[in-house]
């Protein structure tokens, strides 16, 4: 590995803030680009994306494959509809707990302690999520066919059947996601960020080989047990990278520390506004369902789309900064935490603004080159480019989330980002209800924009009160939120 995979040495200030600190992974660029990428770019962002970018290319293989072989109908549908309510699950129960409150609080202990009390905290993280996650599967497993009854209710007998099995199969997924969202924190902590990046890209080849092999055979089945193996790819994937680093996990539940206190306490918010987005997805598929047959897979491969330019440019520039946050906030430096995030803030907008209008203007293009063919046909090709263009409005809104969201997780603040999250799915379901009947199915790509400004613009405002209280007390965040 490079040294974008190396952990940063504490005692190197300047790596350890990002202040001054370049990514090896640019040195290839000319002089000029590459201080001008060095600044605005934090360290890991180039990699990053470079992964992300290859998992949306296998990603793109895995729509390719799934719409020539089943085209837009009720059997796709319920594949992708039948994943969400799992989602939702992993969501809740393990990721709420652990994309805000974790690396703060690893890196706080490292500050203080150095590696033994972290990785100890970490071991104990990992053990609780497999272990509930575990339990999580067995009960949604036996209550599948109360879910189908109250999801899919509107389809046949042998709809819903399918549901059932196809439900039951991605439960499955679920301990091994759990245990390797847990391994991905303590290698974003480590800015470990090659074997975390390269997990996703993995996955999705599990269904692009499941349905190549045998979807004449088993049919839908097929990607859907091709999963289970892109999960256990994924988790094999971060386990090798742990390895580059000082943890190694051997079962550990010691939930009485001061530090697995405090990730509790900034957990439970976490519980509740995270799984707003597996949750606006569900609502969005099955109010998709209510539009007619394919409503729901076109929707879900325009929502593909629109999301490449957000999670490669946003989420991952801002999940590379965040170790550098959290490091400048335990040190106390107010000044290089609001630098490194203003010029993250402005990269983002300006990127994504770029990629809304790209987006808008080839969707048609881009769909017709990437998916037409097979069962895919021209009608279906239209519907969906232009549910991607509706949704490229709310491109640079989204985007811009990111880093405030980070931000606010940095200074051990997770209520005000739940406020703006409710704030937001409220906006979605009461703009999604009044437009459905006049817009039809690009109600939801218009309720998602207006929800986007709500949040963003909320978030904004809290960020730059929590700084200026953060300031005011001085020290690093700690203590309630």
């Amino acid at each position: 590995m490079t040294d974008a995979d190396t952990a940063i040495p504490r005692d190197d200030p300047g790596a350890a803030s990002g202040a001054d600190a370049g990514d090896p992974w640019t040195r290839w660029l000319p002089g000029p680009a590459r201080r001008l990428t060095d600044r605005y770019l934090p360290r890991g962002a180039v990699v990053l994306g470079i992964l992300t970018l290859a998992y949306f290319v296998v990603r793109q293989v895995q729509n390719r494959v799934l719409a020539n072989a089943f085209g837009l109908g009720t059997e796709l549908d319920i594949y992708y509809v039948a994943v969400r309510i799992p989602e939702v699950a992993l969501d809740l129960l393990v990721a709420a707990g652990l994309t805000a409150p974790f690396v703060p609080i690893f890196t706080a202990l490292r500050h203080d302690d150095d590696d033994p009390a972290a990785n100890r905290f970490g071991r104990t993280v990992l053990t609780a999520a497999v272990v509930v996650m575990a339990i999580t599967a067995a009960v949604l497993i036996v209550a599948a066919p109360l879910i189908a009854a109250a999801v899919a209710g509107s389809l046949s007998a042998a709809d819903q059947a399918l549901y059932v099995d196809l439900f039951r199969i991605n439960c499955l997924t679920l301990t091994l996601f759990a245990a390797s969202i847990a391994i991905g924190e303590i290698l974003v902590a480590n800015r470990r960020f090659f074997f975390y990046a390269l997990a996703p890209v993995l996955y999705p080849l599990g269904a692009i080989i499941g349905t190549l092999l045998f979807a004449d055979t088993l049919g839908v089945y097929a990607p859907a047990w091709g999963t289970v193996a892109g999960a256990a790819a994924h988790l094999a994937a971060r386990a090798a990278g742990s390895l580059r680093t000082s943890f190694r996990y051997r079962p550990s539940l010691q939930v009485r520390t001061p530090a697995f206190r405090e990730f509790f306490r900034l957990m439970l918010p976490r519980m509740v506004s995270y799984p707003i987005d597996p949750i606006q997805t569900a609502y969005f598929a099955a109010l998709a369902l209510t539009f007619g047959p394919g409503s729901a897979s076109a929707l879900t491969f325009a929502d593909d789309y629109r999301a490449v330019p957000v999670i490669l440019i946003a989420q991952q520039f801002s999940l590379a900064l965040f170790p550098s946050l959290s490091a400048a906030d335990a040190d106390g430096d107010r000044r290089g935490f609001r630098s490194l995030l203003s010029r993250n803030v402005l990269a983002i907008g300006v990127l994504t603004l770029i990629a809304a209008v790209l987006l808008a203007v080839l969707a048609p293009a881009l769909i017709g080159f990437l998916l037409r063919g097979g069962a895919f046909d021209a009608e279906d090709v239209a519907l969906t480019a232009s549910l991607l263009a509706a949704f490229a409005v709310s491109v640079p809104l989204d985007g811009l989330t990111y880093p405030l969201s980070r931000g606010l997780y940095a200074t051990h603040n997770t209520v005000l980002q739940v406020i703006a999250s409710i704030a937001g799915f409220v906006t979605i379901v009461a703009v999604s209800q009044a437009l459905a009947g006049p817009l039809g199915i690009f109600a939801i790509p218009a309720a998602y924009a207006a929800g986007s400004g709500v949040k963003v613009a909320l978030l904004a405002v809290f960020l730059t009160w929590r700084l200026r209280r953060v300031e005011a007390a001085g020290g690093p965040s700690t203590g309630p939120s």
